[in-house]
């Protein structure tokens, strides 16, 4: 039998989140991206405003990243808008630009009708009920009540071929700051679709993402928090 504790948890993971959330207007978190022992590029992750999306209330998150090994330079550009009362996306703008190529989507979601669209495109697809966007989920990852040990399945991606997304918390760790020092930290590994990543955030109140692991088509980079 599953204990009371654990099915309450997953409850309110599995719903949508409720303020006050432990990020603000105005964070800005700086990254440097290193390929083993070489720094390859930057990153940047900011809560930049509020704004207003199709009449609700919502944030806005922005990342940008630039760099890549020679020979393969890459910039990647994110833009999500999350509604504030219910943590859903409604807006997510993604721009790559790899080898004098680029790739751009627009996607609209619309949560209560469970749908999503593309812009430029004709039609819509099916969503989940409370669609998140690969930014999105960062933070909404910061705000859960994360368990060591735990392992969590998320159908909430917006895009259902994705889903579900599974998270575990391995457990805790000291990760390097950019200080010279140490951060405890939870140790959390992201899946989807044979695809993995791994967050380290800070163990208190804020859940800084302080490290993560990322797979690119050059290799596995770490973003280490600077500032």
């Amino acid at each position: 039998m599953i204990p009371a504790a654990q099915l309450l948890t997953q409850a309110a993971l599995l719903s949508g989140l409720a303020a006050p959330y432990p990020f603000s207007v105005g964070e800005t978190l700086r990254y440097e991206a290193k390929l083993g022992y070489f720094s390859v590029g930057t990153a940047s992750v900011v809560v930049t405003r509020l704004v207003r999306e199709r009449g609700a209330e919502a944030f806005e998150f922005v990342l940008t990243g630039r760099g890549g090994p020679p020979g393969w330079r890459v910039s990647y550009d994110l833009t999500s808008r999350v509604g504030t009362a219910q943590f859903h996306s409604l807006r997510f703008h993604r721009r790559l630009v790899q080898g004098g190529k680029t790739d751009e989507h627009t996607y609209i979601m619309v949560p209560d009708s469970a749908r999503y669209r593309e812009e430029g495109i004709e039609g819509d697809w099916v969503a989940p009920p409370e669609p998140l966007d690969e930014l999105a989920f960062l933070y909404y990852l910061r705000s859960a009540p994360l368990q060591v040990g735990q392992s969590y399945s998320f159908d909430r991606y917006f895009k259902n071929g994705y889903n579900p997304v599974g998270v575990t918390v391995t457990g805790k760790e000291s990760v390097p700051t950019a200080g010279g020092g140490t951060r405890p930290c939870l140790a959390v590994l992201v899946t989807s679709r044979g695809t993995s990543m791994q967050v380290w955030f800070s163990d208190d109140k804020r859940r800084l993402p302080v490290q993560l692991e990322l797979p690119l088509p050059f290799g596995s980079v770490t973003l280490q928090l600077v500032s």
